[in-house]
């Protein structure tokens, strides 16, 4: 027993150091300063190492070479990646602040909607990339790895999906403000990008080195949102809405108003059966909301919010989620505008 103890510490403290190494992709180690050999071109220090072997798996190598660089002299990936996050965060919102003289000079009515969506997504992809900084500021690396970084790397998606949004916004747009935006957008949508090939990367590493795929990570995540809402179902409500009057609300958006800022319980709301013709906004302070209705076929929220009325596909929504951990079960999201509005939808994410 005791040698098999032994083996496992042996084995664990290999797969330590396996971890290590793939975060930055080789041993590097502090090496002490030469101002010569490096005024002459010498060997490339520890930091510079580091550099390139976290860049390396990126798609925007040049990019993410530039911005780790503004790190000062740190071989420790942990500041690395979170002065990748801090350059991504301040190039978004230099792009926001670039773009304020086409808000001013809009005349077209859909390039206003379109800067009015980016002015939204731009805020929600900084605020994604906020919530994965404080995840990597407040765990040690090993930790963060093992249990956030599927979180972590679902949110930086969830940055660049919304700036993608903000350049699909244009479509059909008159004149060049689409194009304006996209060039003012390159860096940051770069950087974007970089940041979350990184944490990719590492995801990749932690699952090989498990002996467990993503998919099948994926899965399990999957089930044990199942499990939750299985949990959720047998929880009383919160606040009932019926429009009859028998509940506290007849309204969603009416009940949605007594969610406790960044609640950290499931907030339930119960939605008897009928038709809801409101369009609804979960907002991002409003966290781990319920909906339970009656039935798909007796509670629906419906909407005809469409393209072809001069709104952006992104605003046509009849039920916008932005809150985390939101949930439903027993009702239906319905966009009634129907084919000949063109595109219109029924239910958007915005978040993971």
């Amino acid at each position: 027993m005791a040698e098999a103890g032994k083996k496992k510490i042996v084995i664990a403290g290999i797969a330590s150091i396996l971890l290590v190494a793939c975060v930055v992709g080789a041993a590097v180690t502090f090496t002490k300063k030469n101002n010569d050999s490096t005024s002459n071109g010498g060997e490339i220090s520890s930091s510079s190492k580091s550099v390139q072997a976290m860049c390396q798996p990126t798609q925007y190598k040049e990019a993410c070479e530039k911005s780790l660089g503004s790190a000062k002299n740190t071989s420790d990936p942990k500041e690395l990646i979170k002065t990748a996050f801090d350059n991504t965060m301040t190039e978004i919102s230099n792009s926001i602040k670039n773009s304020a003289p086409f808000k001013e000079a809009a005349n077209d009515p859909r390039t206003k909607n379109a800067l009015k969506v980016c002015d939204e997504v731009l805020d929600r992809s900084i605020e994604e990339i906020k919530r994965s900084f404080s995840q990597i500021d407040s765990n040690d690396l090993n930790k963060l790895i093992k249990e956030y970084i599927y979180d972590v790397r679902s949110w930086l998606s969830s940055a660049v999906t919304f700036e993608e949004t903000c350049i699909d916004a244009f479509a059909n747009t008159t004149g060049d403000t689409g194009e304006k935006m996209k060039s003012i957008l390159k860096t940051a949508s770069e950087l974007s990008s970089v940041a979350l090939d990184i944490v990719s990367s590492f995801e990749e590493q932690m699952a090989g080195l498990q002996g467990l795929g993503i998919a099948n990570r994926r899965l399990l995540v999957a089930e044990a949102g199942n499990r939750r809402l299985l949990q959720i179902a047998t929880l009383k409500p919160n606040v009932v809405v019926a429009q009859d009057g028998s509940g506290q609300h007849k309204s969603i958006n009416e009940a949605l108003k007594t969610v406790p800022p960044n609640n950290a319980q499931p907030y339930v709301i119960f939605i008897k059966a009928g038709i809801y013709n409101e369009n609804v906004e979960v907002a991002n302070t409003m966290t781990n909301v319920v909906f339970i209705g009656e039935g798909s076929n007796k509670t629906k929220i419906t909407g005809n919010k469409n393209y072809l009325d001069g709104l952006p596909i992104f605003l046509t929504a009849t039920v916008s989620i932005s809150g985390q951990g939101f949930m439903a079960k027993d009702i239906r999201f319905e966009n009634s505008a129907g084919p000949l509005k063109k595109e219109a939808v029924a239910l958007v994410f915005q978040l993971k």
